[in-house]
């Protein structure tokens, strides 16, 4: 009978085996965690009796002279899945119970499956600029930076490097030749919309014709070229052009890419260019506004594109102008030109400290809302006396919302960074005009907008509105009868896109029975400016 059972006599010996098993890909490898506990050093690792750590794939054993938290194997070079076996062993040689786990490596067979986006490409004669518009990276990728080089027509290599938001400016090319440049993009590649764990180099070459002299280009804003003079969009038809004018609204700068010979930019609008007009037709009210010479305080509504200023900088990196005028904010591009004006390229315009809003930039409130009703008098015929007054307006409520409005065009905003108040002289009528329930006509409540609430299709940034309180500004007794000094601080109006001023008269109080006042109650208004102090 023992002879029968001897073959099952003996005894197997399980070391402790690894508590989980789970896996990521790299590039022609994977790691392995075996871990709950996650990535510890060997020596802080109890697995009872276990020694060594085994892996076997294929036909592949690797030993580890140690118990380890987790396993990188390289060398997966096939784009296959590859199946795991991982276990424990002690100084006799017994084997743990063993974890398993299947993955498939990216590969350099996954690598030729992807590209990145190819850059849009300007050329003029002997220059070109290559830049990515859009993000690069994709669902298939995370993109890192890049190297590049090309070789000019003398022969000359050039190499560079670029981060986020990659341009290559290219100078000295041959008109007509084929050029190329050679791209190494470093991206993280991605499986199913999750980065694996190394960063690869793909390598693409971008190859274009350089254009001749004749070559048509298309401009981004041809109005504005004509405007300067430009009668032909082409290399030779520009030649000549030794300065060009853009109006403060101008959407992009892409084509001082195609001048090769300007001396000065001028970003202001100079002389060429007027504001624009907008005409408004609601409640019974027209009114025209815009038009005419820049104002001092209005700048371009929103920051230009970083992408559609950076051929202005271009033009200053590689000295190929020698002068720009900027107003400061005006475009919302002063971050990529500090630069230059520290180095005197750039000449900031000094505006004037304290710029009247025009009464051509004045419109009733009924334009708005029937209850916003107000007589309004531009320069009225006679008015109190005091020191110094233009431009006054002579307002009298006609409804509990009663205000008037200051506008720019749509084109625009305020450029509160250069001005952070506004400032006017105000006159009200004697105590005996605000009995009861008017005693909140005293008030003057500023408001500031990016439109009007009749007109939703004017600003793409939405109604950015802010105000102080109702009664910040509320006159008192001693107030009464004399023309009043009043400062309303903008600083909130930094980072909006604020082009409208609302003067509200009273805080649009509850009346019982309507807007009925013994009196008349008159207003006067003066000297509306914008205050850099």
């Amino acid at each position: 009978m023992y002879d029968n059972i001897e073959k099952f006599g003996e005894e197997k010996v399980y070391p402790a085996k690894f508590d989980t098993i789970s896996g990521k890909i790299g590039f022609e490898r994977v790691e392995i965690d075996l871990m709950k506990a996650g990535r510890i050093p060997s020596n802080q690792i109890y697995l009872g009796k276990a020694s060594k750590t085994i892996v076997e794939y294929d036909k592949e054993r690797i030993t580890i002279d140690s118990v380890v938290s987790w396993i990188n194997i390289p060398n997966l070079t096939l784009s296959k899945l590859y199946r795991f076996r991982v276990y424990t062993q002690d100084e006799f040689g017994n084997k743990s119970v063993p974890q398993e786990i299947a993955l498939i490596p990216y590969t350099k067979s996954e690598l030729t499956t992807i590209a990145v986006q190819s850059p849009r490409i300007f050329a003029s004669p002997t220059t070109a600029v290559l830049d990515w518009a859009n993000n690069i990276s994709s669902i298939l990728l995370t993109y890192c930076d890049l190297r590049f080089s090309y070789v000019d027509q003398t022969g000359q290599k050039h190499e560079g490097t670029r981060a986020e938001n990659p341009r290559i400016f290219a100078g000295n090319l041959k008109t007509g030749d084929e050029i190329n440049v050679d791209v190494d993009y470093r991206v993280v590649p991605k499986v199913n919309g999750i980065e694996i764990l190394d960063t690869v180099i793909l390598k693409q070459e971008v190859s274009f014709y350089m254009p001749s002299a004749s070559t048509t280009f298309l401009p981004a804003e041809a109005d504005v070229l004509r405007k300067n003079g430009v009668t032909t969009f082409n290399a030779a038809g520009v030649a000549n052009i030794k300065k060009l004018t853009f109006p403060i609204h101008t959407q992009s700068l892409q084509d001082l890419f195609y001048f090769s010979n300007l001396d000065e930019i001028d970003l202001t609008g100079g002389t060429l260019f007027e504001m624009t007009t907008v005409n408004y037709n609601n409640n019974g009210i027209s009114a025209s506004i815009g038009g005419g010479p820049f104002l001092p305080y209005v700048r371009r509504s929103g920051n230009m594109a970083d992408v559609n200023a950076q051929f202005l900088v271009d033009l200053l990196e590689n000295k190929m102008v020698k002068k720009v005028k900027y107003i400061p904010h005006s475009l919302g591009i002063d971050h990529l030109i500090q630069p230059y004006i520290e180095s005197g390229l750039v000449t900031l315009v000094n505006t004037e400290n304290e710029p009247e809003l025009p009464l051509s930039s004045l419109i009733t409130g009924q334009l708005q809302a029937t209850n916003w009703k107000i007589d309004l008098v531009k320069n009225p015929s006679s008015y109190p006396a005091g020191n110094n007054l233009k431009n006054v307006i002579q307002v009298i409520p006609r409804d509990r919302a009663a205000s008037f409005i200051f506008k720019i065009p749509l084109e625009y905003q305020f450029n509160s960074d250069l001005y952070p108040y506004l400032n006017f002289k105000v006159f009200a009528p004697d105590k005996s005009h605000f009995p009861g329930v008017y005693d909140n006509f005293r008030a003057i409540w500023p408001r500031f907008m990016n439109r009007l609430w009749a007109f939703p299709s004017e600003s793409p940034y939405g109604q950015e509105l802010w105000q102080p309180g109702k009664t910040d500004n509320k006159l008192t007794d001693s107030q009464l009868g004399k023309w009043v000094d009043m400062k309303i601080d903008l600083s909130l109006m930094k980072n909006k896109h604020n082009r409208v001023i609302v003067i509200n008269i009273g805080g649009e109080p509850a009346i019982t029975g309507g807007y009925k006042p013994a009196k008349d109650i008159v207003y006067y208004f003066a000297n509306f400016r914008l205050s850099k102090n």
